[in-house]
C-alpha cells in the first residue's frame, strides 16, 4: 500500500511539474512575441522617421556676389523647411546648367535672360519686356523638363548711370529722357561704356539705334571692365555702363536710367527646380515662392518701378558682402530673419 501511494504521488508530481514547464514555456512565448511586435514597430517607426528626415536636395549657384547670397537664401530656408541640403558653389553658368541637366544639381535660381539666350539658344529681339520674357522661358524650358518659378524682378543687365545731381540738373529718369539730353547736348556729356560693349551689334550702337540718339565720338570713352565703374566714381565721366545690381551704385548713390522701352535682355533672377524633384516634393514651389514674395513685387507681373525697386534691394545685398566685406551666409540670413521667414 505505501508503495502504491508513493508511484501515485509521484505521477501527480510529475503532472504538475509539467504543466508549470508548459505554461513557462507559454509564457515565454509570449514575452518573445511581444519583444518581436515591439522590435518590428521600432524598425517600422525608425524607418519612417528617416524616410521624413532624409528630404534632401542640392542647390548650385554661380560664382558671383549675387549668387552667393542666392544660394545661401536657398539652402538656408530650405533647412529651416525640413529638407537637408547640399550645396555646389562657384560654378560657371554653363557648368550650373549642365549639373541641372544631369540630375547632379536639382535647384538653382537662373536670369531669364541667360536660359533665353544661352541655354535655350534663342535670340533676343529689343522691344521684349520682363513678363514677356519670362513666360517664353518657362514655356520653352518645360520641354526640357525645368520649371521656372516667380521671378524676383531684379534684372541684373547691362545699364547706364550717373550721379544723382547730374540725373536732377537735367531731369532725367529713363533712357528716353537720356537720350532727348543726347539729341540736344551730345557734344557737351561725357560718357563711359565697356569696350565690348562699345563694338557689339547688340551693344552701345544698337542701343544708339533703338532710342534714336548719338554720343559724339569725341566725348566717348571705352575701357576694360570696370574701367567705366571707376571713372563715374573719379567723376571723369557722366554717363557710366554698369550692371544693374552692382553694390558701386549703392555705396555712391548713382541714378540708374529705366530702359522703359527694354533694349537691354532682362536678366531677372528666378529660381528654377527640376521637374521630377518638384513631383517629389511639392512643398518646394511654395517655400522658394514664399521668398520671392519678400522682393518688390514678387510673384506679380513687373513694372519698370518695381523692377527698380528689386534692383535697389539686390544692390544693397551685393554690397553687404562687396564692400561691407559680410559673408554671404551671414547676409542670406540676416535677410531671412528680417523678412520673418526663419527664427
Amino acid at each position: 500500500m505505501p508503495g502504491r501511494h508513493s508511484r501515485k504521488s509521484t505521477g501527480a508530481l510529475n503532472i504538475r511539474l509539467m504543466s508549470k514547464h508548459g505554461e513557462a514555456q507559454m509564457q515565454k512565448l509570449k514575452i518573445n512575441f511581444i519583444i518581436s511586435v515591439l522590435a518590428t514597430g521600432a524598425i517600422v517607426m525608425g524607418t519612417l522617421h528617416a524616410g521624413a528626415a532624409e528630404k534632401r536636395v542640392t542647390v548650385g549657384n554661380k560664382n558671383f556676389t549675387e549668387q552667393y547670397v542666392v544660394g545661401q537664401l536657398m539652402k538656408q530656408l530650405l533647412e529651416d523647411r525640413g529638407f537637408k541640403v547640399d550645396l555646389r558653389s562657384d560654378l560657371t553658368s554653363m557648368a550650373l546648367r549642365a549639373g541641372m541637366e544631369s540630375g547632379d544639381i536639382d535647384i538653382c535660381a537662373d536670369y531669364t535672360g541667360t536660359g533665353w539666350m544661352i541655354h535655350l539658344k534663342r535670340e533676343f529681339k529689343p522691344g521684349i519686356d520682363h513678363n514677356q520674357l519670362y513666360e517664353r522661358v518657362k514655356k520653352e524650358d518645360e520641354k526640357n523638363h525645368f520649371v521656372w518659378l516667380s521671378p524676383m524682378w531684379n534684372n541684373n543687365t547691362y545699364a547706364l548711370a550717373s550721379w544723382p545731381e547730374f540725373a536732377e540738373q537735367y531731369n532725367l529718369s529713363t533712357l528716353s529722357d537720356l537720350a532727348r539730353l543726347y539729341q540736344k547736348r551730345a557734344k557737351d556729356i561725357q560718357t563711359f561704356v565697356n569696350f565690348e560693349f562699345s563694338t557689339r551689334p547688340d551693344g552701345f550702337p544698337a542701343l544708339e539705334k533703338f532710342y534714336d540718339f548719338k554720343v559724339d565720338k569725341r566725348t566717348l570713352r571705352t575701357g576694360m571692365p570696370g574701367a567705366s565703374l571707376i571713372a563715374l566714381k573719379e567723376r571723369q565721366t557722366d554717363v557710366a555702363m554698369v550692371f544693374g545690381t552692382d553694390a558701386s551704385i549703392t555705396k555712391y548713390g548713382w541714378h540708374v536710367y529705366v530702359d522703359g522701352r527694354s533694349f537691354f535682355p532682362p536678366y531677372d533672377l528666378t529660381p528654377c527646380v527640376r521637374e521630377e524633384v518638384l513631383k517629389k516634393y511639392p512643398e518646394i514651389a511654395d517655400i522658394l515662392d514664399g521668398l520671392v514674395h519678400t522682393f518688390p513685387g514678387g510673384g506679380k507681373p513687373a513694372t519698370p518701378g518695381m523692377v527698380a525697386k528689386s534692383q535697389k534691394v539686390w544692390q544693397a545685398l551685393n554690397a553687404r558682402v562687396d564692400i561691407e566685406k559680410m559673408e554671404p551666409s551671414q547676409v542670406a540670413n540676416d535677410y531671412l530673419v528680417e523678412h520673418g521667414l526663419v527664427k
